[in-house]
Order: structure tokens, then C-alpha cells, then sequence
């Protein structure tokens, strides 16, 4: 395992983040879907210890169909409505190696799937200049398995604070 080089790009990082586009792409490169539309919610909190916060969403969520409270709510309709959502928590660590480049991974805590809890995120991460503005670029390693596709995901994030 190379060294965790967080403290290098601690400032850079640390912050509230907002998703600014979260896309799946085929092998070829080839746009399939945009998982949470045209102007996804998602917050990502990076504290400068380490330790971040992930949340993704529609925003197009409505409450439940039945009008109820979401403890009350019915099981198929409270797993429709939560399917729209992602989410994860845990201690990050940062590396930059000559075959991967930068990259970080998190230890999942907490987790909405709770078959990530206790393993690893990995992503690669890029910073990007698009429409004036600096963008972080995550791409999770391998396929993710999402809307029944297994593609390549591209989550772009402007710093908020």
C-alpha cells in the first residue's frame, strides 16, 4: 500500500462539496444514463481530518405516494423512493501511485446498501477547470452496478466551502 498523502492535498479537499453531474458511461466511452438527471442533489463533506460524508439523490424525490411518514410508509414504496438515493460515511485516506494516479478510499461505516459497510470506495480523483470553475472528478474503480447497467461512473463535484 503506498503512503496516504493526505495532509499534501488536505486544503485542496477538505470542504462541502456539491455534485454537479453524475453519469455512466460504457467501456467505449459512450454516455449511457445520468442516474439522478440533469442536476443531481448530492453533498459530499470532507472535514480536514479525513473523515467525509456522501450523500447522491434525485432531486425529482417526492414524498410517498401514500402520503404517509416514512417509518410508516409500506415497504415497496419506501424501497422505490430509497433506490433514488446513495449515501456512505467513513475515514478517507489519499494516494497517488504511477499506474493509478491520485486516488482515495474510504472505509465505509455507514452505508444506505449495507454490503458496503465495512469495505472499501475507491475512486480516482482529477481536478478539472470546466466553465471557469474547478471541478473534482471521481471515478469509482470498476463497473458500478447501477440502473441494471455495470458502467463506469463519472461523479464531477464543485467546492462550496
Amino acid at each position: 500500500m503506498p503512503e496516504n498523502i493526505w495532509l499534501q492535498y488536505r486544503d485542496r479537499i477538505a470542504g462541502v462539496w456539491k455534485c454537479v453531474s453524475f453519469e455512466l458511461y460504457d467501456d467505449s466511452g459512450k454516455l449511457l444514463a445520468k442516474p439522478h438527471g440533469d442536476e443531481p442533489l448530492g453533498r459530499v463533506s470532507i472535514s480536514p481530518g479525513g473523515y467525509m460524508s456522501a450523500h447522491v439523490s434525485n432531486p425529482g424525490r417526492r414524498p410517498l405516494p401514500s402520503g404517509k411518514a416514512w417509518p410508516e410508509g409500506g415497504d415497496a414504496e419506501v424501497a422505490q423512493i430509497a433506490r433514488a438515493s446513495g449515501g456512505y460515511c467513513g475515514p478517507l485516506e489519499l494516494f497517488n501511485d504511477a499506474q493509478t494516479g491520485l486516488w482515495l478510499q474510504t472505509m465505509v461505516e455507514i452505508s444506505l446498501d449495507p454490503s458496503r459497510i465495512g469495505k472499501y470506495e475507491k475512486r480516482r480523483v482529477e481536478f478539472v477547470e470546466e466553465g471557469g470553475r474547478e471541478l473534482m472528478v471521481l471515478r469509482p474503480f470498476g463497473h458500478l452496478p447501477v440502473m441494471g447497467l455495470k458502467a463506469n461512473g463519472v461523479l464531477k463535484w464543485e467546492k462550496l466551502e
